[in-house]
């Protein structure tokens, strides 16, 4: 009975439905494209940032300065990097 009734011509409502589902799927396939291009773009910009901050972090270690404190907060969390002005350290203390 069902097969019957699709071999015949859609009416309007059909054809309808069928141009909305088809919308839909096209809206999603877009909708899921830019989200991963989005995604991607921020991990490569987080990438160039943390490589650019290392690369800062050991000019900074290698110059013989007073003391530099870094404090930094980003959407990583929260870190404090200090160099120089400290005693070394001892032989119970590990370097971290």
């Amino acid at each position: 009975m069902m097969g019957a009734l699709m071999a015949g011509p859609l009416s309007d409502y059909g054809v309808m439905v069928l141009a909305l589902a088809g919308a839909g799927v096209i809206a999603g396939l877009v909708r899921a494209y830019i989200a991963h291009r989005t995604r991607l773009h921020a991990e490569r910009e987080a990438s160039a940032r943390a490589a650019a901050r290392a690369t800062g972090l050991m000019g900074l270690a290698e110059r013989p300065r007073g003391v530099v404190r870094i404090v930094e907060r980003d959407r990583d969390g929260h870190r404090e990097v200090e160099f120089g002005g400290r005693e070394p350290l001892s032989g119970r203390e590990e370097a971290a």
